[in-house]
């Protein structure tokens, strides 16, 4: 037997507590949320009903009237022409000179690699850059991907910073204007912005994570929560999101639909990681159909076994996709599916920042999306069957035999 509900007694009551309060807060609305994707050009991959990362940002950072603040794992554009980076950096520095406040939050391990563009936005008048040592701090990355504009709407997504996330990549992400949940993004941003600074956070009252109603583009409310990782370093009252995940798989009742970069559940030290995993494998038990798309850089050997013993199970199927190259010639660490995302049934579903791997989800800055209601998950659907559907994908023979593609 089913539960009627899909939250706790206490997200109930933020539930009621947010419908009461939310017109309030919002101006009469309830707040708004919406599905966003990048497309790989020269694909069949785009939906026309989804609009796109460049178009969103660029109107995001036109809007700000006071502040914008971006945390990516690493900014990059392309050395050899202009590219759909190019005019979102082009907006932010106009933002900067006409007096927004713009800060600049991006991983300290991969400046090493990608230095350019966060030093060049640290250096504007009326901006500042600062690079997070999540690796000293937590023992992983800060791999979380987010915009906020003037503490009232925010963007997170699978997008990095990086042109070839417009241009050549997959993506997924969604547009949130709230300023509750926009606030609660704003307390983790100030955390590690001051712990790049080497300095001690100010003491800052419990946040409200959700769940709160917001209207997606279909005219449906979705109740929609924030919840983030690493779990010891988090703002009060944010709840650490791999338990969330966990909940969300466990209350499937037909279907789970999962798509990622990589499938990994192990760590660093190659230990079994059966957290996420069991919850699919249990799902699938009770006769759940579990369908999992993930990027042809899975077919990797030390990926490839626990993928493979996935798939063999009943009620499982999983696809990797294979993006052809673009006519212009290899993209490295591209055409590729990057998004990170998970259905259940209908009307639930997550959003988030993370790959499937331990250190993502415990040592690492991540940022999640957790809605119910019907309007998010079909979007998210279309999305996910525009790829299972498409000439790119490639069913999982669980004998088969794999070599992953050229990445650089």
């Amino acid at each position: 037997m089913h539960r009627a509900t899909h939250f706790p007694p206490a997200a109930l009551l933020a539930i009621l507590l947010a419908l009461v309060a939310a017109p309030a807060a919002a101006g009469g609305a309830a707040g708004t949320i919406t599905v966003v994707e990048s497309v790989p050009v020269e694909t069949m991959l785009d939906l026309p009903g989804l609009p796109n990362a460049p178009d969103v940002w660029l109107e995001m950072i036109r809007g700000a009237a006071t502040s914008i603040d971006v945390c990516t794992f690493y900014f990059s554009d392309d050395p050899e022409r202009d590219d759909a980076l190019d005019a979102v950096l082009a907006a932010l520095a106009e933002a900067a000179g006409r007096g927004v406040r713009v800060r600049a939050l991006s991983d300290k391990g991969f400046h090493r690699t990608y230095p350019e563009i966060v030093d060049r936005l640290g250096a504007l008048p009326g901006a500042e850059s600062r690079l997070l040592d999540a690796r000293a701090a937590w023992g992983g990355v800060q791999h979380s991907k987010y915009m906020i504009v003037d503490g009232r709407e925010f963007f997170v997504g699978s997008q990095n910073w990086d042109w070839r996330a417009l241009e050549h990549i997959h993506e997924l992400g969604a547009r949130v204007d709230h300023p509750a949940l926009a606030a609660s993004l704003q307390a983790i941003f100030d955390l590690d912005w001051a712990l790049a600074a080497g300095e001690t956070p100010a003491p800052a009252a419990p946040v409200a994570a959700g769940p709160f109603p917001l209207i997606c583009a279909a005219g449906d409310t979705a109740f929609v929560r924030l919840a983030a990782s690493p779990p010891e370093a988090l703002p009060a009252g944010l709840p650490h999101d791999e338990p969330l995940l966990v909940e969300l798989i466990d209350g499937a009742r037909d279907t789970v639909r999962l798509q990622l970069l990589s499938y990994n559940p192990s760590d660093r030290e190659n230990r079994y990681w059966p957290t996420l995993e069991n919850a699919l494998r249990r799902a699938a038990v009770r006769g759940v159909q579990v369908r999992v798309i993930l990027s042809n850089w899975s077919k990797r050997s030390y990926m490839l076994p626990f993928i493979q013993s996935l798939a063999v199970l009943p009620n499982v199927e999983i696809r990797f996709t294979n993006i052809p190259e673009w006519s212009g010639g290899f993209v490295p660490f591209a055409r590729v599916e990057h998004a990170k995302y998970l259905v259940a049934d209908r009307d639930r579903a997550w959003i988030g920042t993370s790959n499937w791997a331990r250190d993502y989800f415990h040592e690492s800055r991540n940022i999640s999306l957790f809605c119910e209601g019907r309007g998010v998950a079909a979007d998210l659907i279309a999305f996910f069957e525009t790829s299972w559907s498409s000439p790119y994908a490639e069913t999982v023979d669980p004998c088969g035999s794999y070599a992953p593609p050229r990445r650089e």
